[in-house]
């Protein structure tokens, strides 16, 4: 019985990062650009897409709270989380017209990957080699938001449209490699 409630947001999890993909095909666009836009202009056109938003942060925060474990690196896990969880939230709520959207969608993807590094130290046991892998993520997504920083700033100024597809993939590969191999139960190493 556990395991089954334990399962749920697991897979609620992953269906939240698929849910905007899905939104993404549904709500594009012909005068949408990959180079010059952001995911979040498709918001301005379809509220499908604010509403996967939503639901993806209501999702990531109902993840956190039932998955995430009370200890001390838990608990920054669990910070960082909800507050990519209710960032995702207001994204949906507050389109891109508003200022404020700007200020969410940045701290999304500044946060979320440390959430994601503080799992992967968090994970022993049987989950060690899922908590490896969980950090690489993490630092490939710091990395590919630095990279894309530098190539923002300096060489051209791109939308963010493609770093933020990349992340969801990486999200959505991450997402399927956590549900399919950690362990409720772990023995500690």
């Amino acid at each position: 019985m556990f395991k089954k409630i334990f399962c749920m947001p697991r897979k609620l999890f992953l269906l939240n990062f698929m849910l905007i993909v899905v939104s993404v095909i549904f709500s594009y666009y012909h005068g949408f650009s990959w180079i010059g836009d952001s995911l979040s202009s498709l918001g301005t056109f379809s509220d499908f897409f604010n509403f996967s938003l939503i639901i993806s942060g209501i999702s990531l925060g109902i993840f956190t709270i039932s998955v995430v474990e009370k200890d001390r690196i838990g608990f920054l896990t669990r910070t960082f989380l909800l507050i990519s969880s209710i960032s995702l939230v207001f994204i949906g709520v507050f389109t891109e017209e508003h200022l404020i959207h700007l200020v969410f969608a940045i701290i999304l993807f500044a946060v979320f990957p440390f959430g994601l590094l503080f799992l992967g130290v968090s994970l022993k046991g049987d989950n060690k080699k899922l908590g490896l892998f969980t950090k690489i993520v993490s630092i490939f997504l710091i990395v590919l938001w630095a990279i894309f920083i530098v190539i923002w700033r300096f060489i051209y100024p791109l939308g963010l449209a493609i770093p933020e597809m990349i992340s969801l993939c990486i999200w959505i590969i991450w997402s399927i490699v956590f549900i399919k191999y950690f362990k409720v139960n772990t023995n500690e190493n």
